[in-house]
Order: C-alpha cells, then structure tokens, then sequence
C-alpha cells in the first residue's frame, strides 16, 4: 500500500499546487469535462455563437478541441499543453479556443471524426483536434498533440505558430483547403445507392471476411488495440443463426470467452474497460464506459442461452452489479463512465503489488502455498505485469483456484482503502437506454432484472422525455435536462422500448416505440438523407459502427421490428430505402457495418412475428426462446391460437406451438 499512500500525498499536492487563477468561460459549463478545462490559461469557449462572432470579428480559426471527462489521453494533453501557458498564449494569440464534450455532441464528434479520417485514410478518437477557418470550414486535423516536436511528430509550438501566421498572411491557401476537405466529404456523402442483392449470401461473405482477421489466439478481431466490437460478435450470432455457421458461432463464443479470462474484465469488482492496449487483452485501458457493459450484458445472455457455461451467466450477473453499484442512481438512472486515471496514476485504483497482496491473503488465513496458488492464477507477480511491479489482474486458466471467491473478497476490501476513479455524473439517454435493454435481456436469467429495468425505463422517460418536445438528450445528474434529443437517443431508446414490450407484452412499451420511432423519422429523415440532429447542424447519419452500434442503423431496426409487428408497409419502405443509399458499402464491406447487414438480412430473409394470447406467450417464452431462426418477434393478441407471420403473410396457424415451430425451423 506505500505506493497508493504516496500517490494520494501526491494527488494532494498537485490538487493543492495547481494554478486556479485563471478562469475561462467554461466555468459556467453543466459538463464535467468542459469544467475540467474551466482554469485553463487557454481562453475556451463552448460551441456557440458567442466563439464563432469573435472568430469571424478576429478573422482567427478556430481551435477545436474535442474529448471527454474519463479520456486518459485527453488528461495528458491538457496536463501537457492546456495548462503550460507558454502553448496557452500560443492558441490565444493565434486561435478562438473552443471545447466540445463528445458525450454532450456526439453528433459534432462524429461529424469531424470522419473529417479526420478523410484527411488520414485511419480511424480518429480522442482528443481530437481539429483547425476550423472563420466559417467553421475544417483545414487540418489530428488527434493527440505533443507539447514539443518528437519522432517525426510536429508539436504544438511548432504548429500553432505555422497555421496561425499562415492564416493571417496567406488565408486564400488554407481557405483553399478547407474547401477541397468539404467537397471531399461531400462527395462521399452523396454516393449514389442501389439496390442489395446478393441475397442471404452476403451474410458468408461477412463471415469469411471477419474470419481472415480474426485473432485465431486471443480471440476478438484484429491485432491491436483490442476492442470489444459488440456490433460484429452479434452480427456472428446472427448468422450462426441464420445458416448454422459453425465458424461464426465459434469466433463470437472464443471471443467472448477471452474477454471474459483478460485483462479486459476487471476479475475483481466485475464489469468491462473500454479496451486493452495489446493483442493478447493484458494491457486494459481503465475507463469503464456505461455503453461499453450495456453492449456486452445481451451477448453474454445469449451465449450462456446457447451454451449454458456458467461463466457467462457470472459475467452476466457480475457486470451488473458492479455498474449499479458505481453508476446506478436511487432513481434507476445511470452516469455515463469511471475515469481511467486514480489520484493521478493510470490504473492506480486497480493494481495490485506482490508482497501486499500475498500478506493480505494469508493475514485472511490462507497458507502461504494456497495464496501463491492464486496470485500466479491472477497473473499478480513479484515483476508485476503493468508497470514495474505492480500487476493488474487477469485469469491464467479456466480453473478456477480452491478458495478463490474468498481471495477475490480480500481483494476487494484492498481496494476500499483507495479512492475510485473519478465519475461523470452525465444521464444520457442513448447509453441509459443500452442498459435498459441489457436489464430486460438479462432478466431471462434472473427475473429480478425485470423489476430493475422497469424502474430505470420509467425514470429515464420520465426524466428525459417532454410532451410534444420528445426527447433530451443528456444532463448532468440533479440538473435540469433541456438539449434537445440526438437521432442515437431515439433510436436506442425505441430498442429499448421493444426489448420491453418483448419481455412483458405490455402494450404501453410498444406504443412507446412507435411513437419513438415516429418521432425519430420526423425529426431526423430528409428528403432521403439521415441526420444525427435537428439543430441545423448537418451532420449526416451514415451507417459505420464505431464504439458503439451506428445509430442509424439502429433505427433501421427499429423500423423494420415495428414494421413486423405493426404490419407497416411505409415503415419497411422507409428502412429499405435507407439501406439502399448505402448498398454499395455494404456489398463491398459488410462486415464493416455490421448492425447495417443485420437490418438487410432481417429484411431479405424476413422478421417472423409469433402471435398467440399474452398468457400463451409469457408461459412459453422459455420455448420459444430456443428456436434457433434469429430474426424473431412475439405480438400479443386476443387469441389463443398460434400464428407465425413475417411482412408479407401468416404462414402457420395452428394450436400447438410445437407445429408452428417447426414451420419457422423451416425458414433457415
């Protein structure tokens, strides 16, 4: 424990020693992260009219800054670069400074993630940094900055002045460029659709493409950084599914079962970090996301469903435990992330050292052998495996240790004495609504899940939603909502409507949906295009998953699940001509887009609705719940005869469940 005592001493020092003398216009911001940035010497703005006056009065660019409260690298640039007043002066003189939280704009970040990778040819994240002209035109875009010139990498001192005095003497060339970026952008935004038509065979072209990069070793996809990739892993199952794809289903269970064995998963307190560093899921990022776990909880409830491995059903449970206790709210409601960084240290709050770890062990009355037996099953060694000696765990074996579950309680009480890392107390509606749907899904394991995720569905509307208004889209915790709502806030929420509708058949969670869905075309669907706000911002909705699932595509399920069991032609007009303006990506790359290819396969192979009385339905949902065709609704109905029905005909009717499954068996 000396290690946390010094850096708590430490903590305090710096809380103590930093300069809180100046004062920038953030400190009147609700966002944990722009009040982060509140004593800055930078001169911040938040996006608004009041910074893009003074850009245009100046005639200065912009500084955009883009990152969020649990960011890690956003940290080490402020720490770096906003706090040195010499980079400080640097923006100032040269620049109109202004902040966004991704979490607050996500429609912003989006916009100008895809600026980023116009320009790079590679995915962006966080800090984004992006040179916006007078006109909110963007010329130049980066990610972390260095302070100082280093490997081949300008710093800020270097490029603040370059782009700053090339403004001011050559404006003509940068606004040349920014012109050239926005045509790019514009003509792939106006690529021309058509029509998807290489049938369910575009589901084993998916498929064979995840399988040439899939990690045959560690499991998950790709070298590195690892993430967790929900949309592709439900996407797997799908097809599995959909085709028996023996492969499929393997890469989506090895993948879930390394996850569940790493670093990744925090084997002491439950619940996932955002990413690990590495191919083989022992160097975690910290940062636990709400989006994150919410994702993740349905997989792992449809892989116990498929397999029955009890650890599954531990993740399940363990999960969300931990992301109630950090993150849920006496009201049902949930904050949106946990910090990386505790009392300054990456990870403090989470490591472990040998020695104190190996004492407090056999204090609790383990032998020495028994202790060393599960130190070396959690990786916990005297060289440490995260930073000198210090260890983060991680499961070396399936088998679990004999005592295990005591030791993992001592641990645990080690980490009571630490400070948790900080959290950012935001509700936004999006990522409340995932775990909303997480709740309803995993209560298919343990029906007081049920009770939890009525109350949080009832809190969030009631929290979020406004009459005729709609929709908000996020506030901070105690304050009083009032920006308006994002096309990912409809989209998830009405999923999350249905998942509750198909849990309890209660009639007021699906009218909830459709009013949802409604809602969410007109408001964000014009004149065949997508946008991800109605604040006249025009960032368009395309159909990339990124950390989480597209939330266009999301709302093409929604319309076509409400399309099913409404019987609405226009709706499935509305999700095929959305599709189609993107069939030529999907044909190319469709496991790019997965959530994207789930919405076509849903539509070409077709939605199958059951219907039967309430009663009928809720005593057999355990049944119908093995039917192996993936694409499957259920629609309460005063009858007590079965049907099964897709969009264009019932074709089975009968009054044993049993025939009418046999029917749907027939349509893989």
């Amino acid at each position: 424990m000396r290690y946390f005592i010094l850096i708590a001493v430490t903590a305090l020092f710096l809380i103590a020693a930093k300069d809180t003398s100046y004062t920038n216009r953030l400190i009147d911001e609700d966002s944990p992260y722009l009040r982060q940035h509140a004593h800055n010497p930078v001169e911040w703005y938040p996006w608004g009219e009041e910074a893009f006056e003074k850009a245009k009065r100046e005639h200065k660019p912009i500084f955009l800054s883009i990152g969020y409260s649990t960011c890690h690298w956003c940290h080490v640039m402020e720490e770096e670069s906003f706090e040195n007043t010499q980079i400080a002066e640097l923006i100032n003189r040269w620049f109109v400074p202004v902040k966004v939280d991704r979490e607050e704009m996500p429609h912003l970040d989006r916009h100008y993630q895809r600026i980023y990778t116009l320009l790079h040819r590679r995915s962006g994240g966080w800090p984004l940094t992006i040179f916006l002209t007078e006109d909110l035109k963007p010329f130049f875009a980066a990610t972390y900055i260095p302070p100082e010139d280093s490997y081949g990498v300008k710093g800020l001192k270097t490029v603040l002045p370059a782009f700053g005095e090339l403004y001011a003497k050559d404006r003509e060339s940068l606004l040349k460029r920014a012109a050239a970026v926005e045509a790019l952008a514009k003509r792939i935004e106006e690529l021309p659709g058509g029509r998807l038509d290489e049938g369910v065979g575009i589901a084993k072209k998916a498929a064979d493409r995840i399988w040439s990069y899939y990690d045959r070793l560690y499991g998950g996809f790709g070298d590195r950084p690892k993430f967790p990739q929900s949309s592709k892993i439900a996407l797997l199952l799908d097809i599995y599914r959909l085709n028996a794809d023996e492969r499929a289903k393997m890469m989506a269970i090895n993948t879930l079962e390394s996850m569940a064995q790493s670093a990744l998963y925090d084997q002491i307190d439950g619940a996932f970090f955002r990413y690990c560093v590495d191919r083989r899921w022992r160097m975690p990022h910290f940062e636990k996301m709400l989006y994150t776990n919410a994702r993740l909880v349905p997989l792992y409830v449809e892989a116990w469903s498929m397999t029955g491995k009890d650890r599954f059903k531990e993740i399940v449970i363990e999960t969300i435990a931990e992301i109630n206790r950090r993150f849920r709210t006496p009201e049902g409601l949930y904050f949106s992330a946990s910090d990386a960084d505790s009392d300054g240290v990456e990870g403090g709050y989470f490591l472990y050292r040998y020695d104190d770890t190996l004492k407090a062990l056999m204090h609790a009355g383990f032998k020495k052998e028994e202790a060393e037996d599960i130190l070396s099953f959690l990786d916990i060694s005297e060289d440490g495996n995260f930073d000198t000696e210090y260890a983060h765990a991680r499961r070396t074996s399936l088998k679990e240790p004999k005592g295990f579950k005591e030791a993992r309680a001592v641990l645990k009480r080690m980490r009571e004495g630490r400070n948790y890392p900080f959290i950012d107390k935001k509700i936004i509606t999006a990522w409340n609504a995932m775990m909303i749907k997480a709740l309803f899904e995993a209560s298919k394991i343990d029906k007081s899940y049920l009770k939890e995720a009525k109350k949080s569905y009832s809190a969030l509307t009631e929290l979020m939603r406004s009459g005729d208004f709609g929709l908000f889209h996020q506030v901070l915790y105690g304050k009083r909502a009032n920006q308006p709502g994002l096309l990912e806030d409809y989209a998830y929420l009405a999923d999350a409507a249905f998942s509750a509708y198909e849990t309890t058949l209660e009639q007021s969670y699906l009218e909830d949906a459709s009013d949802l869905v409604r809602r969410g075309v007109a408001k964000f669907y014009k004149n065949g295009r997508w946008f991800l706000s109605s604040d006249g911002f025009e960032s368009y909705a395309d159909i990339s998953d990124s950390h989480y699932s597209s939330p266009l595509s999301v709302m093409i399920n929604d319309l076509i699940t409400l399309a099913a069991l409404e019987g609405s032609l226009s709706h499935e007009a509305v999700a095929r001509e959305s599709l189609e303006r993107f069939a030529g990506a999907i044909e190319e790359s469709p496991d790019t887009f997965a959530e994207a290819l789930r919405a076509y396969l849903r539509l070409e192979k077709g939605v199958v609705v059951i219907k039967s009385s309430r009663k009928n339905l809720l005593e057999n949902m355990d049944t119908i719940e093995k039917i192996e065709y993936p694409f499957l609704l259920r629609r309460a109905q005063k009858s007590r005869v079965w049907l099964a029905c897709d969009m264009k005909s019932c074709f089975a009717y009968d009054t044993d469940l049993a025939e009418v499954m046999q029917e749907i068996k027939k349509r893989r």
